[in-house]
């Protein structure tokens, strides 16, 4: 069983990625990680932990591969793969990262406020757009959702090691 999990910056297109590769990999279910437990109006680090509680549980009930849209610091992974590891799973992460200029802009439908745009400054200064633990890095700002999902089904079907 395969934990794919999608990183990077808001805005990155992980949730649409996300979306795209499970319809890509039969039997597989997609988790968006905003959405959470935590009370509306919660602070960045509540809304974090409900998260991560949530998707750990689903790891521990999953039966087929997921794909996970969350963004992950260091031992957000480090809680995944203990997670992915208890039920026997390997834990892939894909990091999405367009340069930070792409993800500064409105792209499709969404509209960023001035909050998440001072988040997304953050978050590349925090590393999310390259973390050693990634699997694959994928610059997707040239790629439709669709290339990139592609293109990280391609990467999930070479031989492990």
């Amino acid at each position: 069983m395969d934990i794919i999990c999608i990183n990077g910056p808001i805005n990155a297109g992980k949730s649409t990625v996300g979306r795209r590769l499970a319809g890509l990999l039969p039997g597989t279910a997609f988790v968006d990680g905003d959405d959470h437990d935590a009370p509306d109006g919660a602070g960045l680090n509540t809304r974090i932990a409900a998260g991560l509680a949530r998707i750990e549980a689903l790891i521990a009930a999953a039966k087929n591969d997921l794909v996970i849209a969350h963004p992950l610091r260091p031992q957000d992974h480090a809680r995944l793969a203990v997670a992915a590891g208890r039920c026997g799973a390997r834990l892939f992460v894909v990091t999405l990262a367009p340069p930070i200029d792409v993800a500064l802009a409105d792209r499709g439908s969404r509209t960023l406020s001035a909050a998440e745009r001072a988040r997304i400054v953050e978050m590349y200064a925090e590393g999310y757009a390259g973390p050693a633990f990634s699997d694959l890095v994928l610059d997707n700002s040239a790629q439709t959702p669709d290339q990139a999902a592609a293109a990280i089904a391609e990467a999930l079907a070479r031989p492990r090691g």
